[in-house]
């Protein structure tokens, strides 16, 4: 029984002691401008964290339509490593929902965009580089 609890607890602290982070940084769009856009990925604990500010010009732009719009904003949402990709959570209805798609290989992030059973995917963002790193408590 020493034995179990012993193994376990050494099984618990080094399972927690790192974790792998990703940051896509510097991503442009081809519909708006920002100044700062990055997407931060912690693989272990299947959190993805948006910061972006928009330009002026474009949060300008997008307040035209939406007065809700903010210039500065983060955005929190569930990923998972699937097959070799980085997925977010499902975000919308069952016969209509939309997905977002990390690619390391060539630093580009995707939506994916399914509407009866119709599948759809579109460059979202172009990053310049992608940061790996190990956080270790």
């Amino acid at each position: 029984m020493k034995k179990i609890v012993f193994t376990s607890f050494f099984y618990f602290f080094f399972s927690f002691a790192s974790t792998e982070i990703l940051v896509f940084k510097n991503c442009t769009s081809k519909d708006y401008e920002f100044e700062k856009n990055q997407y931060k990925l912690d693989i272990d604990r299947g959190i993805m964290t948006r910061e972006f500010i928009y330009t002026d010009k474009t949060y300008e732009r997008l307040r035209l339509n939406d007065l809700r719009v903010k210039k500065e904003n983060t955005s929190t949402r569930g990923i998972a490593r699937e097959n070799g990709k980085i997925i977010s959570e499902i975000s919308g209805y069952p016969a209509f929902y939309t997905q977002i798609i990390f690619d390391i290989f060539d630093k580009t992030i995707k939506l994916k965009s399914v509407l009866n059973n119709t599948e759809g995917t579109s460059v979202l963002s172009n990053c310049e580089k992608i940061i790996k790193y190990k956080l270790e408590s």
